[in-house]
């Protein structure tokens, strides 16, 4: 990846909280994503990418135990990266998005994208 970290690091900082998503499962996402897999959110932040504002979030209907699984976490990153690129933490692999959201950015920029995310659905 080539990332222009502080570019994406301060396209992150002007994200209100007001301009999330604030459906149920997004703010689920949001409330326990940092603490439920702290390395990924390292990941990121070395990235300059703010693990609690993704783009788009897909979660699958929670299982009989309230578990709720994210089948794609999306966020935006300033920067390029090739559309091959495949990184794992543990079992949740990054790769870049094929398929998102409209971003709005006219800069150069890609979207990440990773899974699986299982988190008790809480809100």
């Amino acid at each position: 990846m080539n990332v222009n970290v502080s570019g994406t690091k301060a396209f992150y900082n002007s994200i209100t909280g007001s301009s999330l998503c604030d459906c149920g499962y997004c703010r689920n996402y949001r409330l326990q994503i940092k603490s439920a897999v702290p390395n990924v959110a390292m990941y990121l932040d070395f990235w300059g990418i703010d693990i609690e504002k993704p783009l788009e979030t897909s979660p699958l209907e929670s299982d009989e135990n309230g578990i709720l699984e994210y089948c794609c976490c999306q966020y935006i990153v300033l920067g390029n990266c090739e559309p091959e690129y495949h990184h794992k933490i543990a079992d949740i692999e990054f790769r870049v998005a094929k398929s998102y959201p409209s971003t709005g950015i006219e800069q150069e920029h890609f979207v990440l994208e990773f899974s699986p995310i299982k988190l008790k659905y809480i809100c």
